[in-house]
């Protein structure tokens, strides 16, 4: 029995495939949404290979990664203040368009370099598309299928490329302000931001990108080619939370991925949790924003607010010190949100509204105080509003006032926790769980070798086609000439009649007259 049990693990490990994977973005969110699904593959016995600039000792017994922290440009320490101003679209993509590494850094990184040489096979290629998607290559080069995981809402100029085009009508936009039920000046400017991102997409994207990808692989197709025969895409959007919208069957939703099994907290915040009599208030902006980074009359706002009420706060601070502090919070430059979230005594989360953090807050029924800074952060936060499961606050808006009026309601109004509660449950009601779901059509793809049937027809129509303005423009056509034809028949036909009427009866009044003449 016990030989038959090894034989049977011998076969299933011999079955597993060659995955590469390639996650250069210096966002740790992105790679955070993506590990779940390694960690998974690897347990089902395939092996894989990931090139990060995010590596994880602790991952290494799973897959193998590939640190390449030296191949790509990081993000710098940068004030809130310096990222919330004005025009903040094109100061975000001017700000990701300088993350992409120049042809002299990928071919002076010897990591990249061995890839790029390499003759090894592969049977997928996993990867973050998200502006600069120049390493798609990487899939042309090794002739394998590519799967992209998305963490985030997917850009227009993406999204169309494989057929799931963002409908502006209803489908709110990445970058979007308005709510996910829009009235018709809300629709206007939802129209005017999708055509504004195709086109930025196309000059801050497409150009660049495969302006690179000819440098870096050589002669292979346009890179928009490539990354249109994407075999699967993985995105981190799921009704009830975000907006609902048709999805093609090579778009596939697995919000909340990375929210797995709470484990059990440190001991000094579990017990500053649990003693705590009114519950406990969760303050963190994210790995990339930094909480230090606030103004000190914003901090200060913050401090004020805390004090005045009877939980406890647990605020992810990087700093040695906070000056100010009430005894009620406690600070650390890290916790664990994950399972901090998941404790009963938590009663609110105030958040910049990313999505990996609002979906363990959406999972658990947290209601949640959204600072949106940037992305799709506000987008997230009007969802929740929608929801009636948490509130925004507008950076530029933070006072003393605001802040403990806004807090003080998201504690005090039952309504909040109950809508949060409904979210979640609606939210945890699937029939596969998404990690189950992501492994399942991962595997799929490799077992098929790709899924070209899955691609739908409107990944390979021009814009003009997938609108039917060609087929308007036609029936307008045939419309208008039609009613050309009736007019000037009919206009013609009565110019007969009224010819033969009226040219008769001069013809007999003439030859009276002539009559009278002669006689």
């Amino acid at each position: 029995m016990k030989l038959s049990i090894v034989f049977l693990c011998l076969l299933h490990f011999a079955n597993g495939s060659n995955i590469l994977g390639f996650f250069p973005f210096p966002i740790n969110s992105h790679y955070i949404f993506a590990k779940t699904l390694f960690s998974k593959l690897a347990d089902r016995g395939h092996n894989l290979t990931i090139y990060t600039v995010f590596p994880d000792k602790t991952a290494s017994k799973k897959y193998h990664e590939i640190d390449i922290r030296d191949c790509s440009p990081m993000i710098p320490l940068i004030p809130l203040d310096e990222i919330v101003g004005p025009f903040p679209l094109f100061r975000a993509l001017n700000g990701i368009k300088d993350l992409v590494p120049t042809r002299s850094q990928i071919f002076q990184c010897n990591a990249l370099m061995e890839l790029l040489n390499s003759t090894q096979k592969f049977d997928l290629f996993l990867t973050d598309i998200f502006h600069n998607d120049w390493y798609a290559g990487f899939a042309y080069k090794f002739k394998v299928p590519m799967i992209n995981i998305f963490p985030n809402l997917l850009f227009p100029w993406f999204a169309d490329s494989i057929g799931a085009i963002s409908h502006p009508a209803y489908v709110p936009n990445y970058y979007n302000r308005v709510p996910p039920k829009m009235n018709f000046l809300d629709r206007l400017y939802n129209t005017y931001l999708y055509v504004a991102l195709r086109s930025i997409g196309y000059f801050y994207t497409i150009v660049p990108s495969n302006k690179l990808a000819k440098e870096v692989f050589g002669d292979i197709p346009h890179l928009s080619e490539i990354v249109k025969n994407t075999s699967m895409t993985f995105v981190n959007s799921q009704p009830p939370y975000q907006v609902s919208y048709p999805t093609p069957p090579n778009l596939v939703q697995v919000g909340g991925m990375n929210v797995g099994l709470a484990k059990k907290l440190p001991e000094n915040i579990e017990k500053f949790i649990n003693e705590s009599k009114h519950g406990v208030v969760y303050f963190c902006m994210g790995s990339l924003l930094r909480g230090e980074t606030f103004p000190p009359e914003k901090r200060e706002a913050f401090l004020y607010a805390f004090s005045k009420i009877p939980q406890r706060v647990l605020w992810k601070w990087e700093g040695d010190v906070l000056p100010g502090k009430s005894d009620n919070i406690m600070i650390s430059k890290w916790m664990p949100q994950r399972d901090i979230l998941a404790h009963p005594n938590v009663k609110l989360f105030i958040s910049h509204g990313g999505l990996l953090g609002t979906s363990e807050a959406v999972y658990e029924g947290v209601p949640v105080l959204g600072i949106p800074i940037f992305g799709d952060q506000r987008t997230n936060i009007k969802s929740l509003e929608a929801n009636g499961a948490g509130e925004l606050l507008d950076y530029n808006e933070i006072s003393k006032e605001v802040v403990l009026e806004k807090i003080q309601r998201l504690l005090n109004d039952p309504k909040y926790k109950e809508n949060a509660k409904l979210l979640s449950d609606r939210y945890r009601d699937r029939p596969m769980s998404p990690l189950d779901t992501a492994v399942y059509w991962t595997e799929y793809v490799i077992r098929h070798k790709g899924a070209p049937h899955l691609r739908t027809a409107a990944a390979d129509m021009p814009w003009y086609q997938y609108l039917l303005l060609d087929v308007i423009a036609f029936i307008v056509a045939v419309l208008v000439a039609g009613l050309l034809i009736i007019y000037y028949t009919t206009k013609f036909i009565l110019r007969a009649i009224y010819g033969l009427i009226c040219g008769g009866g001069a013809k007999k009044g003439s030859s009276k007259s002539d009559k009278k003449k002669r006689n």
